[in-house]
């Protein structure tokens, strides 16, 4: 769509032959006012009229001639500038709703900003992704760093150091509670002399496309790593096996004849649990290799995790962790296996519980919300834990990926496999010092609950 200033100078175009008209017009006005000037030869003549001028012309043909050429360009002049006037404006409203219709048409939001930061045009678009309106008056860039901080950063430095982004992806969580990536583009608008007059800004949902990519690379990943585990899982169990075999065989024959050895029981003690630790990262390695099949049926998406915190309820007041609940998404249910949708819970609230070692407040909600693909509700861990860096966020749900010293990197991928076969995501929102927030968004059953006994 053209600019105010763009418009201005087709209207000016166009009206060029009007103003050369006009100027014939105003000549002949002022050679006719000449002639009735006083005579530059002779002092003190009387000025001669326009009347007495036409006077002098005995013949009545030359008389008439010279009225209608005087007539004639005036409504000449006349008619060029109503035919103008309105050519100019049919001409300049096709192309307005041309422009509007191919800004409207665009999958991708389109937004302009001249170069004092106002804000010019908004198409359908990108109202929609980034909940704007899509009619004047717009919002002023203060106004819009309150929903899309890192949009107004880009577009800052565009006006103020010519500095342009492309292809710059930021997350955004709409009033829907939806989670979206945008992919931004900001470049400059120029006129007819490459001057710059303003920005041109290119905002995509690319949500899709990104989890996309993410699920195909994130499949490839857990592929190899079930691969790998499944070698590894064989390769260890068995030699374990005789392993703990050996040690309770030696025990029963060296602890009789050492009675006063009160610490051997302890030594054995230690080697038969660093076995039973090495058996449970095993037995998580062939899950992560062959995965169960789930036994789906319809539970309160409160069951899982309540049964949970009971479990881990006096571990986390040893380390000085209180939970605070609010489950306000009473009632809803969802289609799941019990046993699976626990053993995510117990992921996500040890994860938190070991990101704070100096104890807190762990707060767990629920919320229901909806979607173009039906309803959904969400389960969230909220700690006052370490953080999580940027760089690492993207690669929490990696296998064998871990910060700790002491870990295995396979629960979270454990816990979001168990999430995306329910149908399912795990959202992660982090801020380092602060703590961390996980979300789990399931799809709301939608047949009647079935008995099961394990609720």
């Amino acid at each position: 769509m053209l600019s105010d200033h763009q418009e201005v100078r087709l209207f000016g175009l166009r009206y060029r032959t009007i103003f050369v008209g006009l100027t014939m017009i105003g000549s002949l006005i002022v050679a006719l006012m000449l002639l009735g000037l006083p005579s530059a030869n002779v002092t003190g003549q009387t000025p001669i009229a326009i009347d007495e001028v036409l006077s002098k012309i005995h013949n009545s043909w030359a008389r008439l001639l010279v009225l209608s050429a005087i007539l004639g360009i005036i409504l000449t002049a006349s008619v060029l500038t109503v035919f103008s006037y309105f050519s100019t404006t049919r001409h300049l409203t096709r192309i307005r709703t041309t422009s509007k219709a191919i800004l409207e048409s665009l999958v991708g939001g389109v937004l302009t900003i001249d170069m004092e930061g106002r804000i010019t045009i908004i198409n359908r678009a990108a109202s929609r992704i980034l909940e704007l309106p899509s009619k004047s008056p717009y919002p002023n860039l203060d106004d819009l760093a309150r929903k899309h901080r890192r949009l107004v950063e880009v577009i800052h430095l565009a006006l103020r150091q010519n500095r342009y982004v492309q292809d710059d992806d930021v997350a955004f969580v709409t009033s829907r509670a939806e989670r979206l990536i945008l992919r931004t583009t900001v470049s400059a608008q120029v006129d007819e002399h490459a001057r710059t007059v303003g920005l041109v800004v290119l905002v995509k949902d690319v949500s899709k496309i990104v989890a996309l990519e993410q699920e195909l690379r994130k499949r490839d990943r857990m592929v190899t790593a079930g691969t790998l585990a499944a070698g590894v899982a064989h390769e260890i169990r068995n030699p374990l096996s005789a392993i703990e075999l050996n040690l309770r065989l030696l025990r029963d024959e060296v602890a009789p004849l050492l009675p006063d050895r009160a610490d051997l029981q302890e030594y054995f003690d230690v080697l038969f649990a660093e076995t039973q630790r090495l058996n449970r990262i095993t037995s998580s390695f062939l899950q992560l290799s062959r995965p169960e099949e789930l036994v789906k049926v319809n539970i309160s998406i409160h069951a899982p995790v309540q049964r949970v915190l009971r479990l881990i309820e006096s571990e986390a007041k040893a380390k000085n962790i209180f939970f605070d609940l609010d489950l306000r998404a009473t009632g809803t249910q969802v289609s799941g296996d019990p046993t699976k949708l626990e053993q995510v819970c117990l992921n996500l609230l040890i994860n938190s519980m070991q990101s704070m070692p100096n104890g807190g407040r762990i707060r767990v909600t629920s919320s229901r919300g909806a979607s173009e693909n039906g309803g959904f509700v969400d389960l969230v861990v909220e700690d006052q834990g370490i953080g999580v860096p940027p760089e690492n966020i993207l690669r929490m749900f990696d296998p064998y990926f871990t910060t700790r010293t002491d870990g295995t990197g396979l629960g979270l991928a454990i816990a979001d496999r168990i999430v995306t076969n329910h149908g399912g995501t795990i959202l992660v929102e982090s801020t380092l010092g602060a703590g961390t927030s996980m979300t789990v968004r399931l799809p709301i059953a939608e047949t009647p609950a079935p008995s099961d006994g394990r609720q």
